[in-house]
């Protein structure tokens, strides 16, 4: 005599469950572009990052934006990575401001403009992550960053970023809850690292003429 086993008919429900609750689709990181971060153990390796033309002493931020889809589902999710990069660079010691654009605050001629545009996300909910564990796959996010300076409004970097994080890892770590946060200081190391140091113009030594020989 077959045995009735319960937990039977409950097996498709669960596939089921663990595939519609991490919402988002699945997308890895290309290897090959260096602006995209790949978190394996919850680490997030430095990419070599080329530098600006010139130095900027402020940082002015634009409201942070993301695709409809996207800020429908997560509407507090650009300016969470707005607030994560801002609080990074706050804590920098070479920029004398960082501040969000307003009109009382026009941008000086030595200003970098700072854009994000936030274009695929996906967030492994904590139900699935119990469940699933690593099965449940990565969180990750994407952005197209822009860089402009303020005096000729021109673009002088554009990028696009993701942090996606390691599906073990985060099975133990939790940080498909601290992502956008994250995603925030990989932007900011981002903009420290491409920024050049200033060049110290020191005025020119006066040398004392020698005087001749008297004959």
């Amino acid at each position: 005599m077959q045995l009735f086993s319960p937990l039977k008919p409950l097996t498709p429900c669960l596939i089921l469950f663990l595939l519609v609750a991490c919402g988002g689709t699945q997308k890895q990181a290309d290897p090959a572009n260096p602006a995209v971060q790949t978190s394996q153990a919850d680490s997030t390796a430095a990419p070599v990052v080329k530098k600006l033309e010139k130095p900027y002493d402020n940082l002015m931020f634009s409201t942070f934006t993301a695709k409809p889809e996207i800020a429908k589902d997560y509407p507090q999710a650009a300016k969470e990575v707005q607030h994560g990069m801002m609080t990074s660079l706050q804590m920098e010691d070479r920029f004398k401001k960082v501040i969000t654009a307003s009109e009382e605050q026009p941008a000086t001629g030595d200003t970098l403009i700072i854009k994000a545009d936030i274009t695929e996300m996906r967030i492994v909910s904590t139900s699935a992550r119990i469940w699933g564990g690593p099965m449940a796959g990565s969180s990750g996010v994407e952005l197209n960053l822009q860089l402009i300076d303020s005096a000729t409004k021109k673009i002088v970097r554009e990028e696009k970023m993701s942090s996606w994080n390691n599906a073990w890892g985060a099975s133990w770590s939790g940080s498909d809850n601290t992502l956008l946060d994250d995603m925030g200081k990989v932007v900011a190391k981002y903009v420290v690292d491409s920024m050049p140091e200033k060049k110290d113009i020191s005025a020119p030594t006066q040398k004392t003429p020698v005087k001749g020989k008297k004959k």
